[in-house]
């Protein structure tokens, strides 16, 4: 009993070594915004085997691990790896790095996941890094731009209002609607003309009526 107790601690002991080894997002926090105008701020930190070989302005991946199981959830079938993002390293130290983030990977040609955006626990791969030396955009609160959970980019302003003109929808023009507008106005013509006759015959009228007088 004593020696199965024994080998459980040692498994779990390397199985904490192992996790605590990954280079992982160990921490996101993100700057108290007092006015529509500030920049919004949000670093990454990075921690664990590897740190220290990252570089300023090197752009990683970040990536979830997703335990799949079927329908029940009794029956696990294995791990999967699905890359969520890229951050860019901003700053480096001794076993810690911090890193903003530079884009989200589309759901298009991966797997989906059920929260959107880089988080604490995904894994870091260095496989296919690359520096991008470009300097950051800087957004404002009233420019911050939300993922929904369709991957869909939406920008937030500060204040609702109308629509600007260029933006508003127009209905479609019916080509049937555009052929028959030349014939449509020969018949408002047509059908004006006997009005200004009739216009016409009647200041006669009143003509000869006057003379006769």
């Amino acid at each position: 009993m004593k020696f199965t107790i024994a080998i459980g601690l040692i498994l779990f002991g390397l199985a904490q070594n192992s996790y605590a080894g990954e280079l992982a997002v160990i921490d996101v926090r993100r700057n108290i915004t007092l006015s529509e105008e500030d920049t919004v701020y949000k670093d990454f930190y990075l921690g664990g085997a590897g740190a220290s070989g990252l570089k300023k302005n090197m752009v990683v991946t970040a990536v979830r691990k997703l335990n799949i199981r079927d329908a029940s959830g009794a029956n696990a079938f294995g791990e999967i790896q699905v890359p969520v993002g890229q951050l860019k390293i901003i700053a480096v130290y001794d076993n810690i790095a911090v890193a903003r983030e530079f884009t989200l990977l589309s759901r298009d040609e991966l797997p989906m996941l059920e929260q959107i955006g880089i988080m604490t626990g995904d894994r870091i791969e260095t496989k296919g890094s690359f520096i991008d030396t470009s300097k950051p955009k800087k957004r404002k609160v009233s420019e911050v731009t939300e993922t929904t959970a369709t991957g869909v980019v939406v920008t937030t302003t500060g204040t609702a209002g109308p629509a600007p003109a260029s933006e508003k929808a127009t209905a479609p023009v019916s080509p049937t609607l555009v052929a028959k507008a030349p014939e449509a106005k020969a018949q408002e013509a047509l059908a004006a003309a006997p009005s200004q006759g009739e216009k016409l015959e009647k200041v006669g009228d009143s003509g000869n009526t006057s003379t006769h007088e």
